[in-house]
């Protein structure tokens, strides 16, 4: 046993290269060609479950970098375990939201192939916001993919397949092929491989980038740290802010818990936001800083600086402050 231990440790140290946290950046988009050391063409894999398809895929083509969106911490690891045992140096992984992250983290025609395998289709309506091909996404790749750039869906649900099919076909910046239902690619899923064998039909949508067309980010340039220096602070104030909703356009957030500590004059409230329908959470903090309290965010969280988070920390300071 000590020697499975042993791997173990050396393989989570080795694998955290995997790992790219876009949070920490201070800049969007993202410079990806100073991620991977290289200018190759990149190809985005959205769900990548264990994450064996893109790690063969990356082996196979060692021209493209190959970077995974899932947000799932037990598909994340199992991923880092794939490309670590097989050596994989054109690939990497991010544990977030990918409809939100290909927006912002990407710049215009930069991604030369997109490619969702078997997603859950979110099949009641009241479900439909979470599926991956909403129309905001189909703009989002309208901008983000080059031109000839490539979508490439694989479902087993029919008609799942033939509404994205649609959606493709009516925006004119897109060209569709027909739904495939027998074909057969080189890398392959484990599920897919698993159903080919119990004979389930399976659905290919690919869809051609003909034109580009604008899209709104929300984190373009340098993202500062938000701030504010209050004078003083009222403790009566600080606790009314519990469940206090605050909206304004797209932009939401509640204070969900607040803490104090007498001792050294600290203050931590935990903080839900939205950004439309991105979430974040994470705690603001205000502390005595000679005569007067700086309000900024804690570092023990790392959240993008977006609008709503920017408009917390300066909403909670003046809310709390005499």
């Amino acid at each position: 046993m000590p020697g499975v231990f042993l791997r173990v440790n050396i393989m989570n140290t080795a694998a955290l290269k995997y790992v790219t946290q876009p949070k920490t950046f201070d800049k969007f988009p993202i410079r990806w060609s100073e991620v991977f050391g290289n200018k190759n063409k990149l190809i985005v894999e959205i769900g990548f479950g264990n994450g064996e398809f893109m790690a063969h895929s990356a082996m196979k083509d060692t021209q493209f970098n190959y970077i995974g969106f899932d947000t799932s911490i037990t598909s994340c690891y199992k991923a880092q375990v794939n490309l670590f045992d097989l050596g994989i140096e054109n690939a990497r992984i991010v544990l977030d939201d990918a409809r939100f992250c290909i927006r912002e983290l990407f710049p215009q025609e930069s991604i030369h192939k997109l490619i969702v395998n078997f997603p859950c289709p979110w099949p009641k309506a009241k479900q439909e916001d979470r599926r991956i091909f909403i129309y905001s996404f189909i703009d989002t790749m309208a901008n983000v993919l080059k031109i000839n750039g490539t979508v490439e869906l694989v479902t087993d649900v029919q008609w799942y397949a033939e509404q994205v099919y649609e959606k493709f076909v009516s925006d004119e910046c897109f060209h569709a092929e027909v739904i495939k239902t027998d074909f057969q690619r080189e890398v392959k899923t484990r599920y897919e491989e698993k159903w080919e064998k119990m004979g389930r039909n399976k659905y290919m949508v690919l869809a051609h980038k003909k034109a580009s067309r604008p899209v709104k980010r929300i984190l373009e340039g340098s993202e500062d740290m938000p701030h504010k220096l209050v004078e003083k602070i009222d403790l009566s104030k600080a606790n009314n802010l519990l469940d206090k909703k605050f909206s304004c356009e797209e932009q939401t957030f509640i204070v969900k818990e607040f803490f104090y500590n007498h001792e050294n004059n600290r203050y931590i409230f935990r903080v839900f936001s939205a950004d439309g329908d991105y979430c974040q959470q994470y705690y603001v903090k205000a502390v005595k800083r000679e005569d007067k309290y700086l309000v900024k965010l804690d570092s023990t969280t790392i959240p993008f600086r977006t609008p709503a988070v920017k408009w917390s920390v300066l909403t909670i300071a003046d809310e709390i402050s005499k």
